[in-house]
Order: C-alpha cells, then sequence, then structure tokens
C-alpha cells in the first residue's frame, strides 16, 4: 500500500513537473502579450483624443496593405525554418539560420523596393485621395523590418527561452507607447507621427533581433532552394490573404466617406488588441504542435485546438457584451459609432482562430500546394461577395464578410485535412 502511495506521489510529481514548464510559458508569452495590449489600451484614450477619422482612415488604409506585402517580403522563410526544425540536426540548424535570415535581408530589400514601384502605379491609376508619399514608405518599411524581429521571436519559442521572449514584447511596447505619445499628443503630427512611431521601433529591435539571431555570415544554397520549394505555395496563399482582411478597406475607399472609415478603422483597431489572447497561447503550443503532427498524435492535437480556441473565444464574446463601457473607455467618448464594428470584428476573431488551426495542420502535414489551391479557389467567390455586401451594406457588410469569409474557409480546410487523414490512415492499415 505504501510503495503504491509513494508510487502515485511520483507520478503526481513527474506530471507536475511536465506541465510546470508549459505553465511558466503561457504565463511568460501570455502575460507579456496580455501587458503590452494594456499598454496599448492605456494609451488609446489619447490617440483618440489626437487623431481625427480622417487620420485613423489614412492609417487604416495604409496598414491594410501590410497584410500584401507581408508575404511578398518574407517568403515565408520563417515557417520553413519552424516547420523543419524538429527535423534538422542540431549541428545543421545554425547553417539553416543564418541562411533564412541572410536571404530575408537580401530578399526582402528588393521586394520592397519593387513594391514601393508597383504601388506608387497603383495610386496614380486609382487616383486615390490620400499622398502616397509618405504615408506608403513609412507604413510598408516595418513589414520588412519585423521579419527579423519575428525570427528571433520564433527562435525564442524553439528554444523554450519564453523570459527572452517577455523581455522583447514588453519593452518594445513601452517604447512603442513612449514614441506614440511624444509624436501624436505632444508634436501633434496625427497620422505620420503614429505610422513613424512604429517605424522608429521596428528600426531599433530589428537590428538588435538581427544582430542576435545571426551566429556567422555562413550561406547555403541547398538549403535556400528546399525553402523556396517550400514557400512558394505558402507565399502565393498567403498574397490572397489580403482579400480577406484588407481588401474591405480597398472597397471602402471608393465610398468617398473618410469620416465613416475613420470610426470602421477604429472599432477594427479596438478589436485586434483581443488577438492578443489568441497569439499567446498558439505560441505557446506551437512547437507542441508541430511535435504532435510529426508524431501523428490526432488526439493530442484535437485537445490543443480545444484549448486554444476555447480561450481565444472567451474574452471576444465577453467583450461583444460589453463593448459600448469599453470604447466609451478607450475612446474617451469620441469614437462611440464604432462600438457595432469592434462588435462584428471581435466575432471575427473567433471564426478566424478556427481558420488560423486549420492553416497550422495543413502546413504541418507539409499539404502547403493544397491549401494554396484550397484558398484559391474560395477567393473569387468571396471577393464577389465582398463587393455585393458593401454595395448593399456599405461599412457593415464589409465587416460582416470577414466573419463568413473565414468561416467558410476554415470548414474547407477542416473538410479536406478529415478526408486526408482518413485516406493515410488506410493506406498506412493496408501497409
Amino acid at each position: 500500500m505504501k510503495i503504491r502511495i509513494v508510487g502515485q506521489w511520483n507520478t503526481i510529481i513527474k506530471r507536475f513537473e511536465k506541465y510546470r514548464v508549459y505553465l511558466k510559458s503561457s504565463v511568460l508569452y501570455l502575460g507579456s502579450s496580455v501587458l503590452s495590449a494594456a499598454i496599448s489600451i492605456a494609451i488609446n484614450p489619447l490617440m483618440a483624443k489626437n487623431l481625427s477619422p480622417e487620420d485613423y482612415a489614412i492609417i487604416g488604409y495604409f496598414t491594410s496593405f501590410q497584410l500584401l506585402l507581408l508575404p511578398l517580403l518574407n517568403f515565408n522563410l520563417i515557417t520553413y525554418y519552424l516547420r523543419n526544425y524538429y527535423k534538422i540536426p542540431d549541428e545543421r540548424r545554425t547553417i539553416v539560420a543564418d541562411t533564412i535570415l541572410i536571404s530575408s535581408l537580401i530578399y526582402g530589400i528588393f521586394s520592397l523596393v519593387v513594391s514601393l514601384f508597383l504601388f506608387s502605379i497603383y495610386f496614380k491609376i486609382s487616383k486615390i485621395s490620400f499622398d502616397f508619399y509618405p504615408f506608403a514608405l513609412v507604413a510598408f518599411l516595418p513589414v520588412l523590418l519585423n521579419n527579423f524581429i519575428n525570427f528571433y521571436l520564433v527562435n525564442c519559442r524553439l528554444k523554450r527561452e519564453a523570459s527572452n521572449y517577455a523581455k522583447l514584447n514588453i519593452t518594445n511596447s513601452v517604447l512603442l507607447a513612449t514614441i506614440s505619445i511624444v509624436l501624436v499628443v505632444y508634436f501633434k503630427l496625427g497620422a505620420i507621427g503614429k505610422l513613424n512611431s512604429v517605424l522608429i521601433v521596428s528600426l531599433f529591435y530589428s537590428a538588435y533581433c538581427f544582430v542576435k539571431s545571426l551566429n556567422k555570415w555562413q550561406f547555403d544554397f541547398s538549403v535556400l532552394k528546399d525553402a523556396i520549394k517550400f514557400s512558394y505555395p505558402l507565399t502565393l496563399s498567403a498574397l490572397l490573404w489580403y482579400f480577406f482582411t484588407g481588401y474591405d478597406r480597398a472597397l471602402l475607399v471608393g465610398l468617398n466617406d473618410n469620416n465613416t472609415l475613420g470610426i470602421y478603422n477604429v472599432g477594427l483597431q479596438i478589436a485586434s488588441i483581443l488577438t492578443v489572447f489568441y497569439t499567446a497561447i498558439s505560441q505557446t503550443f506551437e512547437p507542441d504542435i508541430y511535435k504532435a503532427i510529426a508524431e501523428n498524435n490526432n488526439n493530442k492535437l484535437i485537445k490543443l485546438f480545444s484549448a486554444i480556441i476555447g480561450i481565444n473565444a472567451i474574452p471576444n464574446i465577453l467583450f461583444i457584451v460589453f463593448a459600448p463601457l469599453v470604447i466609451g473607455l478607450l475612446t474617451a467618448n469620441r469614437y462611440l459609432e464604432s462600438t457595432i464594428f469592434a462588435q462584428i470584428f471581435a466575432l471575427r476573431n473567433i471564426t478566424m482562430s478556427f481558420y488560423y488551426m486549420a492553416i497550422m495542420v495543413v502546413v504541418g502535414y507539409g499539404y502547403t500546394k493544397q491549401e494554396f489551391i484550397i484558398r484559391l479557389s474560395a477567393t473569387i467567390p468571396i471577393i464577389v461577395f465582398m463587393k455585393s455586401l458593401v454595395n448593399n451594406y456599405t461599412f457593415y457588410g464589409a465587416a460582416w464578410s470577414q466573419v463568413i469569409a473565414f468561416l467558410v474557409l476554415a470548414i474547407l480546410l477542416y473538410i479536406y485535412i478529415h478526408f486526408k487523414l482518413i485516406k493515410q490512415n488506410l493506406l498506412q492499415n493496408v501497409k
């Protein structure tokens, strides 16, 4: 009896030690992300008092193109590194990491120059009322710089260095808030001040993260070749992402109502703060998800997905209920009209989490081409659907189109995953 009790106690201790690592990581990931969000929330009333609806319209419009630029400037090379980390021998990891980092720098600079040139032509042809320069340069450059910050943070998660992740997250948020207050509140620079604050912080931290992440100036073309082969379907697929979360602003600019567009962007911005919960919890378990996929442990995957989606849904649902009060506090009662938009986008956060989880599984199993085909087949119907909703219901139609689009995409991907895994299991049984 005594031996059994001792054995059970040892089992409990082992389980506690196993989950203590996850608990500590979760606290640091979620804690730092929540604190960063809290800092953003704390200064939001100051931003709302000093940014006009037109300022919010400009910020929202130009930052919406970041979704289109992101895959163009990073080619999903970091995703290749993340997906293959556990498959790479220890002695090869530094070579692979340096190759990805150097490739991201050279390719990113070239792509940024080309992108700015093409966007300038688009602005002239479309006769956009906003000035292309300096807004485009200031809004687009951080996309390139953030690649190096993201690479550093990915390594922190893979190596279970949650404390380094938390330190960077928190100091980044503090510095961003400080510079934003100086440029927007003190110097009254409006939209350009807000965009410049992001650029300044990105310049500082990207330089730090690049130096910290680079081991040597070593390069392996075979790694780059393999990375491109893996990443190009993801990049093509990511380009289509713009039509699900950024194209709405391009359509709404055509309505020539910058005041409502600014209010729409305020609601989107506030609801987007809530994505911190999904980001923190998914990043905590991201390495475990890829590991479970590598081990073909479907039961563990289901448990991880249920936890991530459930935790993400709770704060979004609470926000929807208390949105009028929250919006009043965060905007100093200046942008109460944005409440309905914020509620719709909070619901979108939930449907988007279903889609993100499906994407992670598809990438983990290496079905990148299939994911691209599914997203491509859904893009044109969703563009038509979004245009129809905008034409008939203007800004409300644009917001609801995103909720529905992500739900449809998630369902399609889960159906594909279900039948693909069934087929895979049948083949294994035959063997």
